[in-house]
């Protein structure tokens, strides 16, 4: 059967593809390795179920976290810990390669990635921060992702999008999404 399936992300250059699935690792871990073209990255967020430690493979991988911003060449790593700002980017010239290891493992995170790109894919997301159209794909993502903005409107409306969540549940929108993008 082949190798892992790779991930296209039009907006903003992005290929992924998952290495090692939780379920590969008994949970204790994901991996995913990221191709980003020059201009790309994502915006600042932060994660409160899971460290997030980045391995540069190939080029410079811009990584913002806390108050600074840092490169790492090949053969680099940092480690973002829980509730940690951050962001990576390529701001240079030439695709970059990097791999990013989640602890403990995600197997909602995967489903996000794998819903996202699909989600972008399909015209379905707005602005080049790639938010879902839907209130519900919006809420099923953040669930999923665990993936926080890191802005003041976000955190306003954060309580609101658990409840979206749960409304999307009941209306099998979450089973929809998982049908499409994740089998």
């Amino acid at each position: 059967m082949g190798g892992p399936k790779t991930y296209h992300n039009p907006v903003n250059g992005e290929f992924a593809r998952i290495v090692a699935s939780s379920e590969d690792t008994n949970g204790e871990y994901s991996l995913l390795e990221v191709s980003l073209s020059p201009g790309g990255g994502n915006p600042l967020h932060y994660h409160t179920r899971f460290t997030e430690e980045f391995f540069a493979v190939k080029g410079k991988l811009g990584l913002q976290y806390e108050r600074s911003t840092v490169y790492l060449g090949t053969g680099e790593q940092q480690l973002i810990p829980i509730g940690i700002p951050h962001r990576f980017f390529n701001d240079s010239p030439e695709e970059i390669i990097f791999r990013v290891m989640l602890r403990p493992g995600q197997p909602g995170f995967e489903n996000f990635l794998k819903a996202m790109f699909g989600l972008v894919n399909d015209g379905k997301t707005i602005t080049r921060n790639q938010i879902p159209k839907h209130i519900y794909h919006i809420a099923v993502m953040h669930n999923w992702g665990d993936t926080h903005l890191a802005s003041l409107p976000f955190r306003i409306v954060s309580p609101l999008v658990r409840i979206f969540y749960r409304r999307a549940v009941k209306l099998g929108i979450e089973r929809e999404l998982l049908e499409r993008y994740c089998r």
